[in-house]
């Protein structure tokens, strides 16, 4: 099978999306090994994917994952890779959501190409990954987040590894983070890095009958961009397109020594003091980041009310709170050793 697909993308065809729901656990088995999946991977890399294409590879990623869907929740994901060593707004972002009401299924993973991933936060704060998927439902329920660890839930990650490090170029996979959530959201945001992913992914979200909000800094960061202008595509039934200005809905600028670090230790300091209100940049970092989902969910009109209602909630103390519920108490010790 895998044979007779590479040569059909060699040759140029295209893969219909029922068959390329079918690879992944094709790929995943045993007696398949890496030469196979990298010579998969290379020549649609080589060819390049169609949206009927990356659709059905992501269901059939889904179909692997150990938790079933729960469609009525959001996700907040970037695809990373913009190398800019920002704070982890997309996971902060999610937790103030949270603390506005919005059910959160946060799918993420730590640090591959960045300088940290959502995952290192998390596990810092004093998140406990291990959840059977009754717990994760019960989270859902009485906290209004969950935080999936993507390796942990689906072994598919772990078998293409090895393969995607050794090819050393983009994959399928670089595409497939934010469409891969097991809990299948039925809204999300996605930041990505470059103008044709904004019609990748909205046209992929659009075709999966989901609702979804779509960003890109036009500086090349996957997140609304704190300096400068940023494009924000809408997904329902249709897909608009609209740009903003990010000091426009913060009412100034944001430092960017205040956002960014060196590694994961000020990565960390930085995004927990935004959380907690302590810094006052990455405050207004985190709440532009979340104020698209809070128009999704109907919380709010535009980003203008969007961001005075996730800015409110990091300044009330609600963000820090929920974080704190969230890790069971231990974000105290964490706040506590480095503030």
């Amino acid at each position: 099978m895998v044979s007779e697909t590479v040569m059909k993308i060699i040759e140029g065809s295209q893969i219909d999306e029922s068959e390329m729901e079918e690879l992944p656990a094709y790929l995943c088995r045993e007696e398949i090994n890496d030469s196979e999946r990298a010579a998969f991977l290379s020549a649609i890399h080589v060819r390049g994917e169609n949206l009927n294409e990356i659709s059905g590879f992501s269901k059939g990623l889904r179909k692997l994952a150990s938790v079933g869907e729960y469609s009525g929740c959001t996700d907040i994901v970037g695809t990373g890779g913009d190398m800019k060593g920002t704070i982890n707004v997309s996971t902060a972002a999610s937790i103030v959501c949270s603390s506005l009401g919005i059910v959160m299924g946060k799918h993420g993973n730590r640090s591959i190409t960045g300088k940290s991933g959502g995952a290192d936060f998390m596990e810092r704060a004093g998140y406990n990954f291990t959840r059977n998927e009754n717990e994760i439902r019960a989270d859902l329920a009485s906290k209004n987040f969950v935080f999936l660890l993507a390796s942990f839930y689906n072994d598919a990650f772990k078998k293409f590894s090895p393969v995607r490090k050794k090819l050393g170029h983009r994959t399928i996979f670089n595409l497939m983070g934010p469409l891969t959530n097991p809990l299948n959201p039925g809204r999300i945001v996605i930041g990505c890095t470059e103008p044709q992913i904004i019609d990748i992914f909205s046209n992929v979200i659009k075709m999966q009958n989901r609702k979804g909000i779509i960003v890109m800094g036009n500086d090349g960061m996957d997140e609304i961009s704190f300096k400068g202008k940023s494009t924000l595509s809408f997904v329902d039934n249709n897909i608009k397109r609209k740009e903003i200005e990010a000091s426009e809905i913060t009412e100034g600028k944001i430092d960017e020594d205040e956002v960014t670090g060196e590694n994961k230790n000020e990565i960390f300091v930085k995004t927990l003091a935004g959380l907690n209100g302590k810094n006052e940049s990455a405050a207004k970092f985190i709440a532009l980041n979340a104020a698209p989902c809070l128009i999704l969910n109907g919380i709010s009109r535009d980003m203008n009310e969007g961001y005075r209602m996730a800015y409110r909630s990091i300044k009330n103390g609600y963000a820090i709170e929920k974080l704190n519920e969230i890790t069971g108490g231990k974000v105290k010790e964490a706040i506590s050793s480095v503030f």
